[in-house]
């Protein structure tokens, strides 16, 4: 019998991470490859290459059953706003939907706020005849001819695709599907999509912006899956490709192009969620703020009960909305090359501008001379002069002393305050974009523990998490690869959605019953198609729900067969927790039942070789932790040699390959036997 093996592919900006996982030995063999921008599938086989070339003579003979990817190429392109050029097909009437909005403002008392960017600009949004009414009966035939017309019109302008949104197309489909067909029969080779299969669900405004935001993506995300699963299959692995989606599951090639492309948004944020989910319910808190850190960026999610948590609506960097599943995650422009800057007022920032990989920070020596929290960190005597990457990046001192003096002299302090300053300064804007993601849904942060990765994650969670008076840091034993290893965590999973418009008391149990019966034979279908067996196939309900008069609903968890009135019941004990307030005297609504079909797969447990005895500090290094209290001798570990169960007291460094853990003074840190780091404040500094 041949062993399990699966691989994990995160692709960032600097590296693509690649984790060989052996199920059946408990192994996991790492690659760590320079990312290729232009060609980002050469960086992925050539991780794959030497994951299979270190896995000894006997690794060819097991084959790799899958290959898992987490992307940014979609959160790339909407982040810079590369999108395909997109033409829109709506009702007579709502052309200019896109471009009116919720007509809120960003900025409500600004006078001069700039207009809002639109998806399709005019004169490639077209009206045709038709319409359907709110009830899904069709008033007014569409016509052909107009269709075909608005075809010619979007096609002479040279579009690469088409969205189509009709009104009430939620409620009846029929107008957008002969849309589709016609421009079909034109244009068989455009990419066309229609808002009734992206998002199936009422407000014109969304719906549409997502329809436009899915087609301006497909012809820029498509040819990437396919090429890549096409590499795979002409290579000896054979392996199948799945993609990490918004949602925190997986898909598979299929469901992650066409129609379903705008779900890679948040690919590779959602892996880094679902990775300190992983690690953190290992260690025991199910509660938990996953704070992945990188060069240019901080990614923050919050974990409750085990399931990171998930939205419906996000707004894209552009302030277009967009509706789709996915893991709710707060981005700051925070990270190890986060510039330290003065504005035109004296006063001191940090981000969200970045040093990037190249030039990089300061220390680098590459031609950067901007001070940056690595250069910081360095200064203070918390990274090693000997460099990062076991050594393989050399960094210089004298060079981060001579930006941050510069930086010093700005703001009237002494060089060492001022990098002490940064720090301090990142630090709590990391603090407060945690602060802000709990406060959305009412979250006690003291019932949460802090899982740090990234590069950068470790040097800053112990901070983060006295700051915000949290249980517990957790510091991974792989920080760095936490999305890789988070890729092969996850499952397969189906998000869908019905309109279910009723108020309280005229909306009975059985057309509740009757919606869910009808999304779990559509998710169902779904999951048999990816090839899960039906004892692999799990199902998750919830329903919409808000007072009558509000404008938004909440979600709320129902199982199978509940009555509706007990679903309300905890509707009011959650809107009490959300707002601090409810209102039990007030009818309430439903809007929408949603189903979560998911196809679970074997997750990786994996063994770390723990030493039994307690290492020894292999050095002791002079760290400067407070303004005028002078450096304090600190002890250095290195992370392969610590034993399990082994306590160090701050102040201490240990360090690893792809990061630096910092332990402050009144914090220790006890080695899990999950390999994982646990830092805690001493009893008498809370």
């Amino acid at each position: 019998m041949t062993a399990l093996r699966r691989i994990g592919v995160d692709t960032g900006g600097t590296f693509t991470d690649c984790v060989l996982i052996d199920y059946e030995r408990h192994e996991v063999i790492v690659a760590k490859v320079p990312s290729r921008p232009g060609e980002p599938q050469a960086a992925i086989m050539e991780g794959i290459g030497e994951l299979l070339g270190d896995g000894g003579a006997d690794a060819p003979l097991d084959p790799v059953e899958s290959v898992t990817h987490g992307t940014t190429i979609a959160t790339n392109a909407v982040i810079t706003g590369d999108f395909a050029r997109v033409g829109l097909i709506t009702t007579a009437g709502f052309r200019d939907v896109l471009e009116i909005g919720t007509q809120m403002r960003p900025h409500l008392y600004d006078l001069r706020q700039s207009p809002r960017p639109v998806m399709i600009p005019r004169d490639l949004r077209c009206e045709v005849g038709g319409r359907i009414a709110a009830d899904g009966e069709e008033i007014e035939p569409l016509d052909p001819a107009e269709v075909e017309a608005a075809t010619e019109r979007l096609l002479e302008r040279g579009v690469e695709a088409i969205a189509i949104g009709t009104l009430f197309s939620f409620a009846n489909a029929e107008h957008e599907e002969r849309i589709q067909a016609i421009v079909a029969e034109r244009a068989p080779s455009l990419y066309v999509g229609r808002s009734s299969r992206i998002s199936q669900e009422p407000r014109e405004y969304p719906r549409f912006a997502t329809a436009a935001v899915n087609a301006a993506l497909a012809p820029k995300i498509d040819p990437y899956v396919r090429g890549l699963e096409a590499r795979l299959a002409e290579s000896e692995l054979r392996s199948r490709l799945y993609i990490m989606q918004s949602n925190g599951g997986i898909g598979t090639a299929d469901r992650s192009v066409g129609e379903h492309v705008h779900q890679l948004i948040l690919s590779g944020p959602a892996a880094g969620v679902i990775g300190g989910a992983r690690e953190g319910v290992a260690c025991g808190f199910g509660n938990c703020v996953t704070f992945d850190v990188g060069g240019t960026s901080a990614d923050i999610g919050v974990v409750t009960d085990g399931d990171p948590r998930t939205g419906i609506e996000m707004t894209l960097p552009n302030g277009v909305p967009c509706k789709l599943p996915h893991i709710e995650v707060e981005a700051i422009g925070a990270g190890g090359g986060s510039l330290a800057w003065v504005d035109a007022g004296g006063a001191l920032n940090v981000g969200p501008q970045s040093a990037g990989a190249d030039p990089g920070p300061a220390c680098y020596g590459r031609a950067g001379s901007e001070p940056t929290v690595t250069d910081a960190h360095l200064l203070l005597g918390r990274l090693s002069s000997r460099g990062l990457i076991g050594g393989g990046l050399k960094l210089d001192v004298g060079l981060a002393e001579k930006a941050l003096g510069s930086l010093a002299d700005a703001i009237g302090l002494g060089t060492e305050d001022a990098a002490l300053g940064v720090l301090a300064l990142l630090e709590e804007n990391m603090a407060g974009a945690i602060r802000q993601a709990a406060a959305r849904h009412g979250d006690d942060l003291r019932e949460f523990a802090l899982v740090a990765g990234g590069g950068a994650g470790p040097l800053h969670a112990a901070s983060v998490m006295r700051a915000l008076g949290m249980q517990a840091a957790v510091i991974p034993a792989h920080p760095g690869l936490l999305s890789a290893l988070g890729l092969l965590s996850a499952h397969l999973r189906h998000d869908h959605a019905t309109p279910l418009l009723g108020v309280e008391g005229r909306l009975d149990d059985s057309a509740v019953e009757d919606a869910f019966a009808s999304l779990r034979a559509e998710a169902a279908k779904s999951l048999g198609e990816d090839g899960v067996a039906i004892a692999d196939q799990r199902f998750e309900s919830s329903l919409d729900l808000r007072y009558v008069g509000q404008e938004y609903a909440l979600r709320v968890p129902t199982s199978d067969d509940e009555p509706l009135r007990e679903v309300i019941a905890r509707f009011h004990r959650q809107h009490e927790r959300t707002f601090g307030h409810s209102a039990e005297g007030v009818t309430t609504e439903v809007v929408a039942a949603r189903l979560v079909g998911i196809g679970v797969r074997e997750t990786p447990d994996v063994h770390h070789d723990l030493a039994e005895e307690d290492a020894q500090p292999f050095e002791h290094r002079e760290v400067l932790f407070e303004s005028g209290e002078g450096r304090l001798s600190t002890a250095v570990y290195r992370r392969g040699e610590l034993g399990v169960g082994q306590r160090l007291e701050g102040p201490a460094i240990v360090e690893q390959l792809d990061t630096t853990t910092l332990v402050p003074p009144g914090c220790r840190a006890v080695v899990h036997a999950t390999g994982a780091l646990i830092i805690t404040i001493d009893e008498e500094e809370r």
